[in-house]
């Protein structure tokens, strides 16, 4: 199993029923592919780890990866690993939220922008996130 950690802009204006759109495919779909984990939305950038066999989650990828809504596709790591972090869902969802206000300011950062996190960083945020997502 691998865990897959990347970001992206978006190309224009998200709104909530956007959101909730790519959220309901991405849930349904996800369930039918084994794929686990957890995405968050804020300032214009997402930020988002999937969890599953190699093949599945490098085909997900793909598919995200040309989805016009967001460009500057960019992975940040791609690990094996042998559990999920983010089973309890086939997407969590964390958006702009004082828990995340919180997890920023304890990375000394005032807004939302995953270009300036390392990979471990981005990492531990989505799961911090994970233990208060929000729902949509």
């Amino acid at each position: 199993m691998i865990r897959l950690l990347y970001y992206s802009k978006v190309s224009r204006e998200m709104t909530m029923m956007d959101l909730k759109g790519i959220l309901d495919v991405a849930r349904k779909n996800n369930h039918q592919r084994g794929i686990t984990g957890m995405l968050c939305f804020d300032n214009e950038y997402f930020l988002q780890i999937l969890e599953g066999e190699p093949t599945t989650v490098s085909e997900l990828f793909l598919i995200i990866g040309n989805d016009e809504r967001h460009h500057d596709v960019t992975i940040m790591s791609v690990q094996s690993v042998e559990k999920r972090a983010f089973g309890e869902w086939n997407i969590g969802y964390a958006g702009s939220s004082e828990a995340l206000q919180t997890q920023l300011a304890a990375l000394m950062i005032d807004t939302f922008d995953p270009t300036v996190l390392n990979n471990k960083q981005a990492a531990a945020l989505l799961y911090e996130l994970s233990k208060t997502q929000t729902s949509l």
